[in-house]
């Protein structure tokens, strides 16, 4: 329980944080010239690698999250194995 409940306050922060670079990358394209944020998912059976570095004009960095099932057994304890990857690629 203690795993999942991490994994979940990470995954709101990274959420708040996307949301607030989002909010700060409009103010300042309103101004002129800022080029934009953005995040792309792909998904995978196994842990894959992304470049990260610049690619036309964007400086891309990459994260590999596992995405896990979990089950609640019956002395109300619970198991998670991963069953697959997401590889999140962020470019600025």
């Amino acid at each position: 329980m203690t795993k999942f409940s991490s994994t979940l306050s990470i995954a709101a922060a990274i959420a708040a944080l996307a949301s607030t670079i989002s909010i700060g990358s409009v103010a300042a394209n309103a101004a002129g010239g800022a080029k934009e944020f953005f995040v792309q998912d792909y998904k995978f059976a196994k842990p894959m690698h992304g470049f990260s570095g610049y690619s036309n004009n964007y400086y891309c960095d990459y994260q590999r999250l596992p995405t896990r099932k979990c089950v609640t057994n019956s002395n109300g304890t619970e198991s998670c194995r991963i069953v697959g990857w997401t590889l999140r690629e962020m470019c600025q």
